[in-house]
Formats: C-alpha cells, sequence, structure tokens
C-alpha cells in the first residue's frame, strides 16, 4: 500500500490528522541539512519521525488487511498485541500529536458540548468529541489499565459506551512488587502477571488470533533491545553538559508507546544512544551545538506541554536551560526475561507498573515524590518546575508536598502553576513563557 492510496473519510479524520502530521514533519526533516534539524529540535529528528509516520500508516494496512484493531491506553505497552498480530491503536497517542498540530481544540469544545465535564482531561476527551461525530477510527476491541487516574477510568467506560465494543480492564495494584520497599506486596507481581495472561486469553477469544511463543519471544526480545538503549542514553542525560536536547525524553517515551516490539524504533534508539555517548565523549552538550552555554538543569516535575511543546526550545535558547527529565521521560522498566512464557508475563507485568506517570500516580504518593528527589540528585537538577495539568487532579494534592518535600531535601527552587497540556485557551504560550521568564532568571 502506498500512502498515496489510504481512502481518505471523515470516519478516520482524527487519525487522517495524526499521520498526517508525521508525514509532513517527515517530509521536511528529509529536506533538512543537519544544522537546519538540530534547529528545528523534535520536528528535525528524522528517526522519530520515520517511527511515528511508520506506526500511523500501520492503522490503514490493518484496516484494508483485516488485521484486527485494538484501541489501549497510555498505561500499556504494546508488545503483547504485536506479538498476536493486532494493531495497537494508541488512543492518547492520536490525541497529543493533533494537540501538537493545533487540530484537537474542536473535538474537546464537541465533547463537552455533549455532555462532558469540562474537569476531565483532554488527553481522552479529544478523542471522545471525534468518536462522537464519527470522526475518529472505531476500533474492534478496548484494553486500558486502571491507572494513573479517575479521570482515565472514568472517560474510558464513556469511550467504551461510544463505541459499544467488548473492553478489558486491567486491574493494576496499588502497591509495589519492589522488595525493601515499605510498600512491598509479594502478590503484586503473580497477580498482575495472571491479569495479563488472561487478557491474552480473551484478546484469543475475541479475534481469533492465538498467541504463539516463539512469536511472543522475539516481540519482547525487540522490546528489550529497544528499551536497553532508551534506559542507556537516559543515563547518559546525567552528564553535565546535558548530551540530548530537552524533548528527547518525550520522543523516547513515544516510540516505545507506539512501536515497542517491533524493528521500527531500533534505528532510533540506536542513534539516540551513539550520539549521546559520542557527545559525552567529547564533553559537548547538546546546546553547544546551537552556540548556547548550558546554565540551567530542569527537572520538569510534570508532562509536557503538547499544545506548545517548543517552550522547551525556548527555555533552552532564551535561558540555556535544559530539561534533563520529565515524567514521561523517566523510563524505569528494565528489559524483560524471555526464558519463560510465567517470566515474560511476570516482568511485562512491571513493564506496566513501570510505564511513565502511571508508576508515579498510580500507588502512595511517596512513588512519586520519592521519584522526583531520586531525579533531583541523579541528575543534577537545579530546579524543580511544575507546569501542572489541570486534568489531573489526583496530582495536585501533592503538588505543595512536593515543594515542601523537595526544599527540605535538595533547596532548589520550585516553581509551579496551572495549564491545560491540551488546550491554551486556558492559559496561553504567552502567560506561561512569561512566568517561567520571572522563574529563570532568577535563577542564572
Amino acid at each position: 500500500m502506498t500512502e498515496d492510496s489510504v481512502e481518505k473519510d471523515n470516519k478516520n479524520l482524527l487519525w487522517d490528522t495524526f499521520s498526517g502530521f508525521w508525514k509532513m514533519g517527515k517530509d521536511m526533516a528529509d529536506t533538512m541539512d543537519e544544522a537546519t534539524k538540530i534547529k528545528q529540535g523534535f520536528m528535525g529528528n528524522t528517526e522519530f519521525l520515520y517511527v511515528m509516520y511508520d506506526y500511523s500508516m500501520g492503522y490503514y494496512k490493518a484496516r484494508e488487511t483485516g488485521r484486527p484493531v485494538v484501541m489501549y491506553n497510555f498505561c500499556v505497552p504494546p508488545e503483547l498485541f504485536y506479538a498476536m498480530d493486532i494493531y495497537p491503536l494508541c488512543q492518547e497517542a492520536g490525541s497529543v500529536a493533533i494537540a501538537v498540530a493545533g487540530s484537537n481544540l474542536r473535538y474537546i469544545d464537541i465533547a463537552e458540548e455533549k455532555g462532558i465535564d469540562r474537569a476531565q482531561c483532554n488527553a481522552q476527551k479529544t478523542w471522545m468529541g471525534a468518536a462522537m461525530v464519527n470522526e475518529a477510527p472505531d476500533p474492534d476491541l478496548i484494553v486500558y489499565a486502571s491507572q494513573p487516574c479517575d479521570s482515565t477510568n472514568i472517560q474510558y467506560q464513556v469511550i467504551q459506551d461510544i463505541y459499544k465494543r467488548p473492553t478489558y480492564t486491567l486491574d493494576t495494584p496499588y502497591w509495589t512488587y519492589e522488595e525493601g520497599n515499605k510498600f512491598y506486596d509479594p502478590e503484586v507481581i503473580p497477580y498482575f502477571g495472571k491479569q495479563l495472561k488472561n487478557m491474552v486469553q480473551w484478546l484469543e477469544q475475541q479475534t481469533g488470533h492465538k498467541m504463539e511463543f516463539e512469536n511472543l519471544k522475539k516481540t519482547v526480545e525487540l522490546s528489550n533491545q529497544a528499551r536497553e538503549w532508551i534506559l542507556e542514553a537516559t543515563e547518559l542525560m546525567k552528564a553535565v553538559p546535558a548530551p540530548l536536547p530537552g524533548l528527547t525524553a518525550f520522543t523516547n517515551y513515544m516510540v516505545l508507546l507506539a512501536a515497542a516490539g517491533t524493528e521500527s524504533p531500533l534505528n532510533y534508539c540506536k542513534w539516540t544512544l551513539e550520539t549521546a555517548k559520542e557527545r559525552v565523549k567529547k564533553k559537548q552538550g547538546a546546546l553547544a551545538l546551537r552556540g548556547k552555554e548550558e546554565k540551567i538543569r530542569i527537572i520538569w516535575v510534570y508532562i509536557p506541554i503538547f499544545f506548545d511543546p517548543y517552550i522547551f526550545d525556548w527555555m533552552e535558547r532564551k535561558f540555556g536551560a535544559t530539561v534533563v527529565m520529565d515524567m514521561l521521560g523517566l523510563q524505569m522498566a528494565r528489559p524483560v526475561d524471555t526464558s519463560s512464557e510465567e517470566r515474560i508475563y511476570n516482568d511485562l507485568g512491571k513493564v506496566v507498573l513501570e510505564m511513565p506517570m502511571a508508576r508515579q500516580s498510580r500507588g502512595p504518593m511517596e512513588f512519586y515524590l520519592d521519584d522526583i528527589i531520586w531525579l533531583i540528585k541523579e541528575f543534577k537538577g537545579d530546579c524543580c518546575i511544575w507546569g501542572g495539568h489541570v486534568g489531573c487532579k489526583h496530582s495536585w494534592a501533592v503538588a505543595s508536598l512536593m515543594a515542601e518535600e523537595v526544599k527540605k531535601e535538595t533547596d532548589i527552587p520550585f516553581l509551579t502553576f496551572e495549564l491545560d497540556t491540551m488546550d491554551g485557551r486556558v492559559v496561553d504560550s504567552k502567560t506561561i513563557k512569561n512566568r517561567l521568564k520571572t522563574f529563570l532568571t532568577n535563577i542564572v
């Protein structure tokens, strides 16, 4: 199938926008020289754009060939779907990308006009609005994990009601599997690993596609390779100056969310690691390639600003301030043991529990607080910035306590402000930049 053969219709309008965004970026990056790519940041990263474009086109190929399509939420890794020859349609990946493209606001308004509460999260509301007017892809099945928040759980029930499709919910344990942690529970992994196996059996019944161990093992081995390279590159972000720009944490997250378990992300992951290694060896920071000096290392406490991701780029250019890590970039899942089916399911259970944002938000607040203190110390943070998403009500209960804990443990500056990462009408880019300017000017 060629990209020109894709039949466009309103039912796929959201996904057409999603795939069109990545095609535009890929085509532009293909024409850029290296200096221009560096200047363009993540939209000049050819390897990243190729992964996301290939992933987006996979939906159309699945529909052409009759391959089952399963919608999943951002707290479920895609490996099990790929191993069963099922196309994994990540709802949040689509919603986030069209927010970057500025094409999501109409769908948010439609959802609210049709009764979805304004206080609910726009990461799901975007897709819901599109589905309500028949402009979103129609999955065969829905799978989601009951993390990281109540808004996700509530809104996936609405999505299920809109589509009237069979749905499987993974009941995420509250406690941790990490021995020695005061919140350790030995039943976490046996319980959750069994849930994943039960989900696979459910998928087999629903689709007629069988899970073969050799396919599962091969898929997980591909995922392991991608994760190993990303983990190593992330470790190199501890170097001063940081070898990669701030949005690398987000691009790492997106390729694993969409394509872990396939060959597609391997070139990106290898390129990212090799680039980081080369720059660390030369003691060359990412900002030096743009004629800037790294002056401030930021721990961005929450998720990126999707409606204007170039705010990270603006901080780098204006203040020499690099986001060395954010919540979505904090990859903690280790490679999976592929020696047996049971070990694969148990270790994939750990991957689900360690998904960025899910890890910090599914259990006691100490999960979140301890991660931030660790990040500050390990990544040598000079300040913390919490651009708090208004849809994440659960996180705001922790914000003031975290600021106190950071002051007590590290004594670095901590900025908190409110925004909607998906909708710039709530707090616009100019207002955000003014707040950041005041804060960062006092640090330099």
